[in-house]
Order: structure tokens, then C-alpha cells, then sequence
């Protein structure tokens, strides 16, 4: 008797309080982090502080950038509050009745009867948009993307950079705004980075050893123009000597301006890939520290990672034809935007609103694609000076923050998303291959 109510009493714990916990260690889980672009202040003489601050001449080599504004719409807070909306969805993920509330938005995209189940794990890199104490003497340490020095201790203080790769997440969602020129009608943008074999290839074409035409006629032609009166090959190449020396080109891209120099951003952060202590006595010599291409040499922790395949796939080649899995998680995310705000915003029959078109990818050197271990969609999800695109980010963040969840949803596991014919845009529904990078995620720091 005493045998039989024993193996009851083990069934009862079993059922009631071991069978739950082991299926919540049985759900997928992932990790990731929304980046909601800039903060801060850019204020004489705070402005002077800039995100990069450089360890060889212990100075900040640019001004803080608090980024674009438009009448009464800041960068800033529009892509804060959006973030938020979305962090706060993606929280729900993480208890039973949390997901039941967001299977519901899944289904607003979806007839898949079944619903794989997931955990998603999310921070924010910010929760407010500058310091409320504007008379602190560094009122934008809590945004700054690089490290720096605590100004009365000298100790390296984190930046953003550093603080997204202690999360080791899957994915980085980066949400910024851009500012349309003359003619352009809004809409949104992939922002990548090339990978090693890119930014070897216009070395190469600085050096006469490969034809302009291998760049011109390839995939990452549209390179961003920063430099004004440059071309976008002129300006690509400036950017492979940022990428290897921290100095700007010359115009021909024949040898580095010693007079404009960006730092070597590996050291500015703290992963694993920063190079040891007292490598600032090695610039200036042959090897990963050189002044002109003809003495450098890609050695180190930083460089092999940056030659190795796993890199290769975040940033090259992959399922957009060029731009890896980086560029595919941005474009997916798009669509998903493209797809789910009309399908949310349609009333009483009438005419599914008209949303901007997804717009050439913006190319440069950019520090989140190319500093985190993590899968970066980097957006710029609309134009501040665009009237369309700003309804519906503020009056329609909800609508636009569901799109988003759903899509990073489906960036992991995969969804049959509904065909409608009314709707040009429809995502791929295809998750990324997240095996192929094994244990990628989680080596970015020590």
C-alpha cells in the first residue's frame, strides 16, 4: 500500500511541478538586442566628446553625433519609442501567458495552424534619450557606442559596442532614421558593411593590381558618398583604408592622409578579439599596424576573425546575393514591415495604405555590422523629413512594432506567411540557418 501511494505521490510531483520545468528547458530560446540609434546631446563643448575615443592620442577623434531632426520629430525619440514597442512584445515570449497574447499578432500574418514556441530574450541599449542632467560634465556616457576613460579615474568605461556583445545575442536589431534629399520619396534601407574579401579587392584596386571595374561592376558599386566631389569608388576605397590602417585615403586612394585618422576601432572595444596590452607601440611598423598598404599585414586575433568563414557568412555573398545574413535578417525585417502594416491598417474594405518603398542599402564602415558577433539588422526604417513615413512610425508604432516581432520571430524558426495578391511586398518567411555559426554567438567574449 505504502509502495502504491508513493509512486502516486512521485507521479503527482512529476506532473505538477518537474514535467513544467523540464518543458520550459525544452523551448528554444534566443537572444536579442535593439539598439535604438544615437542619444545624447550634441552641445558645445559637450559635442566635442564624440563616440570614439582613441587610446594613442588620448583624445575623442570626432564630435558627438545626436542624430538627425526634423520640425517637431528627433531621430532620437522616434526610434526610441518604436524600439520599446517592440522590446515590450518580445518580452511576452518569455511566459506561457506572455505567448499566447503573442501568437495572436503571429496569426494576423499567418493561417500555419502551429506555432513552433520560442523564448526570446531582449535588452535595450537605451531607455531614455539624454541625460536629465544636461550640466553633467559627460552627460552622453550612457550612449556612446565606443569604450572611454572615466574623466576622474582614467578606468574604461563600457561603451554600447561593448554592452551588446556581453549579451551574446543571435541578432542585433538597430533602428535609426535618415534625412531624404531633394526627390527622394522616403521609405527604408538596409545599412551593411562588407566583409574581408571586399575591402581586399579595393586594396587591391588602390594598389593597380586589380581593374576599377571589378568594383564598379560588382555588388557593393552603390557605396555610400560621405566625401563630397568623390566618387562612390573614391569614397569605397577611403573606407578600406579605414577598414585596415584608421586613416583616411587620399582622393586616388594611392596613400593614407595622415591628417585624418579614425582609430583602430577592434581596441575600442572589450571582446575578445582586441589586441594585447601595449600594441599601441606597434603602429607605424610592418605588420596589422602599418601606415600604407604596401607594409600591412592582417595578423592577429581581430584580423583571422575577420578572414574567417563565419564572418564570410555574416557579410558577404548569402540568401540577397551579396551583404550575407546580415543583409537578408534587414531586407526580411522590411518586408515585414511592407507586408504588415497594410494587412494591420486596412479598415472596412477600403484601400491598404501605401508604404515607402525598401531603397538601395546604404555601404560604408559601419561599427555594428562589423564589431559584434551577432547577425545585424541595421535599418533605417523611415525619413524624418517625410511626412508619410513619420505617420506611421509614431501614430502606427504599435502596428509597425508588431511587423518587426513577428519578423525577428520568424528570422529564427520560419513562417508561412499568407500570400495575398493585393500586397506587392510578401517576406520570404525563411528562418536563417542559425547552425552553420555554432557557437559564433557566444566566443565574442572572453
Amino acid at each position: 500500500m505504502y509502495s502504491n501511494f508513493f509512486l502516486i505521490f512521485l507521479f503527482f510531483l512529476l506532473a505538477t511541478y518537474i514535467s513544467p520545468i523540464l518543458s520550459q528547458s525544452l523551448i528554444p530560446s534566443y537572444r536579442v538586442v535593439i539598439d535604438p540609434g544615437h542619444g545624447g546631446i550634441a552641445k558645445d563643448p559637450i559635442a566635442e566628446h564624440g563616440d570614439k575615443y582613441d587610446s594613442i592620442t588620448q583624445t575623442y577623434l570626432e564630435k558627438y553625433k545626436q542624430g538627425t531632426e526634423h520640425g517637431k520629430f528627433t531621430e532620437r525619440e522616434v526610434v526610441l519609442n518604436l524600439s520599446k514597442e517592440v522590446h515590450d512584445l518580445l518580452k511576452l515570449t518569455e511566459t506561457e501567458a506572455g505567448w499566447k497574447q503573442f501568437e495572436i499578432f503571429i496569426k494576423k500574418f499567418t493561417k500555419q495552424k502551429e506555432l513552433k514556441r520560442v523564448k526570446i530574450e531582449t535588452w535595450l541599449t537605451r531607455d531614455s534619450s539624454f541625460d536629465l542632467d544636461v550640466s553633467s560634465n559627460d552627460p552622453n556616457a550612457p550612449y556612446r557606442l565606443y569604450d572611454f576613460p572615466n574623466p576622474k579615474t582614467g578606468e574604461r568605461i563600457k561603451g554600447r559596442i561593448s554592452k551588446i556583445n556581453e549579451k551574446k545575442p543571435h541578432l542585433v536589431l538597430a533602428l535609426h532614421l535618415n534625412p531624404a534629399s531633394k526627390g527622394q520619396v522616403g521609405g527604408m534601407a538596409a545599412v551593411l558593411t562588407p566583409g574581408f574579401k571586399t575591402f581586399s579587392t579595393l586594396k587591391q584596386i588602390s594598389e593597380k593590381k586589380k581593374k576599377q571595374t571589378v568594383f564598379t561592376k560588382g555588388p557593393w558599386a552603390e557605396w555610400l558618398v560621405f566625401q563630397s566631389g568623390w566618387s562612390k569608388l573614391e569614397n569605397a576605397m577611403a573606407d578600406a583604408w579605414i577598414y585596415f590602417h584608421g586613416y583616411w585615403s587620399t582622393k586616388d586612394g594611392s596613400k593614407s592622409d595622415l591628417t585624418k585618422f579614425e582609430g583602430y576601432r577592434q581596441n575600442m572595444i572589450t571582446w575578445r578579439y582586441s589586441d594585447e596590452r601595449n600594441w599601441e607601440n606597434k603602429v607605424g611598423m610592418a605588420g596589422p599596424y602599418a601606415k600604407q598598404h604596401e607594409h600591412f599585414k592582417p595578423e592577429g586575433k581581430f584580423w583571422e576573425r575577420e578572414k574567417g568563414k563565419k564572418e564570410d557568412l555574416r557579410r558577404e555573398g548569402g540568401p540577397e546575393g551579396f551583404g550575407g545574413d546580415n543583409h537578408y535578417v534587414s531586407r526580411e525585417l522590411m518586408r515585414f514591415v511592407q507586408y504588415g502594416l497594410p494587412l494591420q491598417l486596412k479598415q472596412n474594405e477600403k484601400e491598404y495604405p501605401e508604404i515607402g518603398p525598401i531603397q538601395k542599402p546604404y555601404i560604408s564602415t559601419y561599427s555594428l555590422p562589423t564589431y559584434t558577433n551577432a547577425l545585424c539588422a541595421f535599418i533605417e526604417i523611415g525619413y524624418v523629413n517625410r511626412s508619410r513615413d513619420m505617420k506611421y512610425l509614431t501614430e502606427n508604432k504599435k502596428e509597425t512594432a508588431i511587423a518587426l516581432a513577428v519578423g525577428i520571430y520568424s528570422l529564427f524558426v520560419g513562417l508561412e506567411v499568407t500570400k495575398n495578391p493585393k500586397l506587392i511586398v510578401r517576406p520570404k518567411g525563411k528562418p536563417v540557418k542559425w547552425e552553420k555559426y555554432q557557437n559564433y554567438f557566444e566566443e565574442v567574449v572572453e
